[in-house]
Formats: structure tokens, C-alpha cells, sequence
């Protein structure tokens, strides 16, 4: 519990995140043949999204994210900045954050005979790279993740929603250097909450989406060799909160 409780205020820090979620998708298909590919612009990041129901039971989905300075920490909800005398880069004109992220899974769609309501779960795995790079500091982070997803959702003519709730663990390799130039790395595992809101407004094929989503991470080993290591410095950080704005066509 010390190490969870250590780690939350990282969630908070002034620098880039080093993991940025996936806004999860959540097609709710109907039937055999439909395909769906949808964009959007969110807090952090801009996303793209495949998806295919290519027979009676099973689809799958492709996802992917990029982050290219403007979309930093300083435009994450739920940032601090700190208070320190620190002066801070912005990387929103300088560019040197990215963030690129892609995932693929495969599912089964109508788990339930419910007319009203769509059920339908996902497995997958992806991958990420984080790099952020000032004058004397750089961090470097590179994870595998793997996940299980679950969809519950409504039609209603021109209106959607739903839910998504997402379990993953994910694999970090992360390394960094202090203001000397000396270089540390850390591989760990970390767990991750994410639960997903969202609707759809529109017409028959093409629907405006907005989604929210929550990512709460728990790492599963002991953060003694950072701690040590940063303190006060706050490199390694996830985004906690996330909002986008879309477009979904359907066909």
C-alpha cells in the first residue's frame, strides 16, 4: 500500500507521460459484414480506430494513438505542475515529446439474446513508446500491454451509448537521466483500471463521439530504485483522465 500511495502523486506531476491509455472503442456490432472506423482528438493524443465483425460471432479491432508536442502533459486534465523554481520547458512549441501507441484485439459480439442491450468482449495486446527530450534530462519509456475488454451498450435511432471497462497489465521498460548525465533504467509491471463512457449522435452511418475515460494504475513491483532515485523529480507519470471528440462512420 506505501508503494501505491508513494506512486499517486507521480500521477500528478510536471512532466510528460511516459503511458498514455488508449481511449478504448466500443462498436456494439450487430451483425456479420458491418465495419467501422472512427477518429478523434482527445486531451492528450489523436486516434485512429478500426473495426470489422468478419463473421456471425467474432470481430476485430485495430487502434492507435500519436502524440507530438502540443499534446503533452500541459494540456492533460488533472496536471500540477509544482511549485518549485524549476523552469519548466514547453514542449508545445519545442516538439520534443512523442508519444506512439497501436493495439489489436479480437472479440465476440452479441453475448446476450437482450434486444435493448449490446454485449460483446475483447483480447488484445499492444504497444507503446514514450520519449521526452530536454537539454540535460531525457526519458524513455517502452511497454507491451496485454488486456481484456468488456462492451455494454444501447441503440436508440440516432443514439448511442455505453460503457467499456478494460483490465491490463502492461510491461515497462523505462530509462532516464538526471542533470549529470548519468543514465538509470527500471523494468516494471504495472496493472491498469480503465473504465470508459461514451455516445453517439447522428445519423444512420456517420455519428459525432464523445468518450471519457479513467486510467488508474497499481504497480505489482516495488518502486525502491526510483524512488531512490527521483524523488522529488517526478519523471515517470501517467495520464489519469482523459476526454475526446470524434467522428464514427459505420457501413
Amino acid at each position: 500500500m506505501k508503494k501505491i500511495l508513494y506512486f499517486l502523486p507521480l500521477l500528478f506531476s510536471g512532466c510528460a507521460s511516459m503511458y498514455i491509455p488508449p481511449m478504448a472503442s466500443a462498436p456494439l456490432f450487430e451483425e456479420k459484414g458491418e465495419k467501422q472506423v472512427a477518429v478523434s482528438v482527445s486531451s492528450n493524443s489523436v486516434s485512429l480506430s478500426f473495426a470489422d465483425a468478419f463473421s456471425e460471432k467474432y470481430a476485430v479491432m485495430l487502434d492507435g494513438n500519436v502524440s507530438y508536442g502540443n499534446f503533452t502533459d500541459y494540456n492533460d486534465a488533472f496536471t500540477k505542475k509544482g511549485t518549485s523554481s524549476r523552469s519548466y520547458t514547453d514542449l508545445s512549441i519545442y516538439g520534443k515529446y512523442s508519444h506512439r501507441y497501436f493495439e489489436a484485439s479480437v472479440g465476440r459480439f452479441n453475448l446476450t439474446d437482450n434486444e435493448n442491450f449490446k454485449l460483446e468482449a475483447f483480447l488484445g495486446a499492444g504497444y507503446g513508446i514514450a520519449d521526452e527530450v530536454e537539454s540535460s534530462e531525457n526519458y524513455h519509456n517502452k511497454y507491451a500491454l496485454a488486456f481484456a475488454q468488456v462492451n455494454l451498450g444501447q441503440h436508440v435511432n440516432w443514439f448511442e451509448w455505453g460503457t467499456s471497462v478494460r483490465l491490463s497489465s502492461s510491461l515497462n521498460m523505462f530509462d532516464w537521466n538526471d542533470d549529470y548525465n548519468k543514465a538509470y533504467n527500471q523494468n516494471f509491471y504495472m496493472f491498469h483500471f480503465e473504465p470508459m463512457i461514451f455516445c453517439r449522435l447522428g445519423g444512420e452511418h456517420l455519428k459525432f463521439e464523445p468518450r471519457v475515460g479513467l486510467s488508474l494504475p497499481v504497480s505489482s513491483s516495488s518502486f525502491d530504485f526510483i524512488e531512490s532515485k527521483i524523488k522529488d523529480s517526478d519523471y515517470y507519470r501517467t495520464t489519469l483522465l482523459h476526454v475526446s471528440l470524434g467522428l464514427h462512420y459505420k457501413f
